[in-house]
């Protein structure tokens, strides 16, 4: 079912007719009026409820695009809601004392999605994502209220969450993979590429999810994975848990990324770590950053650095990565005089 409402203006059967599509059933609020119509737009159903959450807002200037856009829009909102509504009865049943059906994982484990991406920065890789609206990432970005040089606080995922349906999506990864843990068969079963990217959105969000991670990393030995985290107490505890203790036994197609937290200050490097990631505030700390030894990111896409942070050689020092930080005039001026206000004290 596709919903949609309408703005004050906008004409009933007009809309009608620019959603029927032959192929699904669709509902329309007029205020608190939501009539239903087949796939043929023959009105099926009257009733006075509130307009759903998911309804997509019609407007009276529309032209054809916008509502080609809003149709698929609607679309993949009830594809995700659907997901979203599987997902919370199978993890209901599978919480119940003594159930641990097989049929209940292999399903969990089918609503997990391996997206690929075909451009922007990380084009040519896969990527299994959590979400920035996990309790963890909340957490920093809530922190980040109360101090300017909190990465977080410009939290790209959550900027874009524009991008609604991978918001969701994301989400729904982060919930199942944090709760359930498969074992190396089940996880075997996802589709990877060469290339896969672990968190570009979110972060983990306890052991559990650290140890499906490296599961899917040991599982595929031919994918070359750069998994990205913040959150050093979660992946150190699903390490133990996976019995990776030193250097040396850590899987070779890894690279670990450390995140910093603050603008301009790189991390204490974790013991596993292979890079540690830095955003600075401004092009001249980048330089500075670089001319110290640390690899120059800033923002290029990951191809043009031959997937550096996937397949670059396990050095035994851990290099920093430098990207600029992407923000508006005002917000680089108020973060660099909280960068500079830090470093002052610092050299005291």
């Amino acid at each position: 079912m596709l919903y949609f409402k309408l703005e004050n203006g906008q004409d009933l059967a007009a809309a009608v007719q620019a959603m029927t599509d032959g192929k699904k059933a669709f509902r329309i609020w007029e205020g608190d009026t939501a009539r239903t119509y087949d796939r043929r737009g023959l009105c099926t159903c009257c009733e006075n409820i509130q307009a759903d959450a998911d309804a997509v807002q019609l407007r009276p200037d529309m032209d054809a695009d916008a509502l080609r856009n809003a149709h698929r829009i609607a679309a993949a909102r009830e594809t995700v809601r659907t997901k979203e509504r599987r997902a919370a009865d199978l993890l209901a049943m599978y919480s119940h004392p003594g159930v641990m059906l097989d049929y209940i994982r292999r399903e969990l484990l089918s609503l997990v999605n391996v997206a690929y991406h075909s451009s922007g920065k990380i084009e040519g890789c896969h990527s299994v994502d959590g979400c920035a609206s996990c309790e963890f990432c909340q957490k920093m970005i809530a922190a980040a209220g109360h101090n300017p040089l909190m990465i977080c606080g410009s939290c790209y995922a959550a900027r874009d969450a524009w991008k609604e349906i991978a918001w969701r999506t994301h989400t729904l990864n982060a919930r199942i993979l944090s709760t359930v843990l498969f074992t190396a068969d089940e996880l075997a079963t996802l589709a990877l590429g060469a290339l896969c990217r672990i968190n570009e959105d979110g972060d983990t969000v306890n052991e559990i999810h650290a140890q499906n991670i490296l599961r899917i990393i040991v599982t595929h030995p031919h994918t070359h994975f750069g998994y990205w985290y913040k959150n050093a107490p979660a992946v150190a505890t699903g390490l133990a848990a996976e019995g990776y203790t030193d250097r040396a036994s850590l899987p070779d197609n890894v690279r670990f990324v450390h995140s910093s937290a603050l603008i301009g200050f790189r991390v204490q490097p974790c013991w596993f770590d292979d890079y540690t990631f830095t955003v600075y505030p401004d092009a001249a700390t980048v330089a500075e950053a670089v001319a110290a030894g640390a690899w120059e990111c800033n923002g290029r896409r990951c191809r043009e650095c031959k997937y550096h942070c996937y397949t670059g050689p396990r050095a035994a020092e851990v290099i920093d990565t430098a990207e600029l930080l992407r923000c508006s005039k005002p917000d680089r001026a108020r973060i660099l005089a909280a960068y500079n206000a830090r470093k002052a004290q610092q050299t005291v």
